[in-house]
């Protein structure tokens, strides 16, 4: 019965104008309900009476049965011109949940006190327990890394468990100092292969640019999208500094850099977001959620079946039976 709801909440007309027929139709029903009525032909007959004991007499509200059948299918094929359709198989309709890996940069500058007056991780933390929060029907998973990359969790819709781990994490987690971006893409894509789901995403938060590991961000983005895996990326800091020498402050990014973290998300097919503060990391994080519903809910909605077909064939029925009971057992002389 809910399958059913959903299907019919979910029919749209690809020619809608052609239901302006139906009030009309109706107005023109009453009128001549109304202004139609004209004595009919009779013969008249010297024994009624008999036959309507032997069962030929026909109720009143069943003698209606052809002029039922008759508007009916004038009804079905109106509908059929506005072009129906529906949202179908059913199964397209559940609230099928996406594969999300969060990968958490790790790296000692994520303890800058610069998020208005909290360090950078702490504040990653509130914005990752919000957007795990929100996606209630999502298997999640973590990632964490800084000179190297850990799966902290698998994917899994135990959500309070995958708090407390979110929670427990401190910058410094790993001995391996550096951003390997490449390496937690590797470890995160790693870990979706073995999804079944059709959408599987990446977010990635990180404070700097790729300066470790054995495998560039692109490179693996490429890999991630040949895998199916969409990337999000995440620049969790503030605009980019150079000192005189070439290089960069800790945990700010370069022009290179932050090229980098674009092109890992258009060639997986995501997008890329910076934040300076905590609210924008929280709103950063809220548009991603808002992005995912979005897909997911049109990729829900694109699987749709014909429904004409159908109430053609619904008015070609009812026009036969109304034929047949006119000539038949609804029969009037003359």
């Amino acid at each position: 019965m809910v399958e059913l709801i959903k299907i019919i909440s979910g029919i749209s007309f690809e020619e809608p104008w052609w239901l302006a027929l139906l009030p009309l139709m109706a107005v023109f029903f009453v009128a001549k309900r109304l202004t139609g009525r004209r004595p009919r032909p009779a013969v008249l007959f010297p024994a009624v009476e008999t036959l309507r004991r032997e069962g030929l007499a026909v109720h009143p509200l069943v003698a209606r049965l052809p002029a039922l059948f008759r508007w009916m299918a004038m009804v079905a094929g109106v509908l059929a011109l506005s072009g129906p359709r529906a949202p179908f198989p059913p199964a397209s309709l559940k609230s099928n949940g996406i594969d999300i890996m969060l990968a958490l940069d790790v790296s000692e500058s994520m303890q800058q006190s610069d998020f208005d007056g909290r360090i950078r991780f702490s504040a990653a933390q509130d914005a990752a327990r919000q957007f795990i929060e929100s996606r209630s029907s999502d298997r999640i998973g973590l990632v964490v890394f800084s000179g190297g990359s850990f799966a902290r969790c698998p994917l899994t819709l135990d959500h309070s468990v995958l708090r407390r781990l979110v929670e427990t994490i401190t910058p410094g987690f790993f001995q391996e100092q550096g951003t390997a971006i490449g390496t937690a893409i590797l470890t995160s894509v790693n870990r979706l292969k073995a999804s079944e789901s059709k959408e599987k995403v990446l977010v990635l938060l990180t404070d700097g640019e790729n300066n470790a590991g054995e495998v560039s961000p692109v490179t693996a983005a490429r890999l991630a999208a040949q895998s199916g895996v969409r990337i999000y990326t995440v620049f969790a800091g503030k605009s980019a500094s150079h000192h005189a020498s070439g290089g960069t402050e800790s945990g700010l990014l370069s022009d290179q850099g932050r090229n980098e973290l674009g092109s890992v998300a258009r060639i997986s097919g995501g997008s890329m977001f910076s934040a300076g503060d905590t609210h924008g990391l929280k709103r950063t994080f809220q548009e991603i959620d808002r992005l995912e519903k979005s897909r997911l809910k049109g990729s829900m909605l694109a699987h749709t079946a014909e429904l004409y077909p159908w109430l053609l064939m619904s008015a070609a029925l009812m026009l036969i039976v109304e034929v047949l009971l006119s000539a038949t057992r609804f029969i009037r002389i003359p």
